[in-house]
């Protein structure tokens, strides 16, 4: 019997505190290995660095990328050499990713379909933000484009005061270049965000991340989970993304919604898998490996 093989690409990252700690017990570095195996796929596992180009084509730990039927990166891995790798993955023919390194890079973050958002403004300027605020009204979100875990999300009220303008300043020289977003903010998220799982375009499920500080729907924020459906307007919205999702070969995201709108999809190294498992008590690893096999 010929199994199948897949080869995960995972660099481990350092941990910034016990509690992300926890959750990274049940992620996708563990997980999703695991998955395949128990499927009665061939698994291995290398660090993302592991690739090289030659004559005969792309190689990872020293083996053809041919000799896999897929090629699985955990998150973008190390940043120094992102660019460089991502010009390797390229020549692998995006049928053996599991997500293209063209859609993995464009379609990441805040910026991707954007017109499912709230109001968003996107800029490394703070005069550029500032203008925004001067002219709009009421409560505003301003979030760092790459930021993840909740990290440096900040309110901030419109109106152009010379506080809020010393906040942008402020925030935005810490990072010199970085772009940053300036979002409506959604009153609904203090009744919890709704991270919907999609893999090889099927739903595997969906939890709900209630915030307790009223903004931060993050887990490693220390945001509560717990089980959910999709109401009808999230139900309408979650199948435009995932038509978008199947057209541009990703098969692997998290969609991330509140009330109506979309906050935003994560392609590079969505958890929530381990949530599904804790909250079901059920593994849905299986169905992962189900929808993945359907998808390729």
């Amino acid at each position: 019997m010929t199994h199948k093989k897949i080869i995960f690409l995972i660099t481990p990252a350092p941990v910034e505190n016990a509690h992300l700690a926890n959750l990274g017990e049940r992620e996708n570095h563990l997980l999703l290995p695991k998955a395949f195996e128990d499927c009665g796929w061939a698994v291995s596992c290398t660090e993302h660095e592991s690739i090289s180009l030659g004559p005969s084509g792309a190689e990872i730990a020293g083996a053809l990328a041919t000799d896999y039927d897929l090629i699985w990166p955990v998150g973008f891995g190390p940043k120094n050499s992102f660019l460089d790798r991502s010009s390797l993955l390229a020549s692998i023919h995006p049928r053996r990713l599991i997500t293209p390194i063209s859609a993995q890079i464009l379609s990441h973050g805040k910026s991707a379909w954007i017109e499912h958002c709230p109001e968003t403004h996107i800029s490394n300027s703070p005069d550029v933000l500032m203008r925004v605020l001067s002219s709009a009204k009421g409560t505003w979100v301003l979030k760092p484009l790459a930021g993840s875990f909740g990290r440096g999300v900040q309110i901030v009220e419109a109106g152009g005061t010379i506080l809020e303008e010393k906040l942008l300043q402020t925030t935005l020289a810490q990072t010199p270049g970085a772009y940053f977003c300036l979002q409506r903010f959604l009153p609904d998220i203090a009744k919890g965000e709704t991270r919907t799982l999609v893999v090889g375009g099927e739903i595997i499920g969906s939890y709900l991340r209630k915030p307790t500080d009223g903004l931060r729907a993050n887990l490693a924020q220390f945001a509560s989970a717990e089980r959910t459906r999709l109401t009808a307007p999230q139900t309408a919205l979650v199948a435009k993304i995932q038509q978008d999702l199947v057209d541009k070969r990703i098969g692997f995201a998290a969609i991330d919604s509140v009330g109506e709108y979309l906050m935003e999809v994560n392609v590079a190294n969505p958890g929530g898998l381990g949530t599904l498992n804790h909250l079901y008590q059920k593994d849905f690893g299986a169905a992962v490996v189900e929808a993945v096999e359907g998808f390729i």
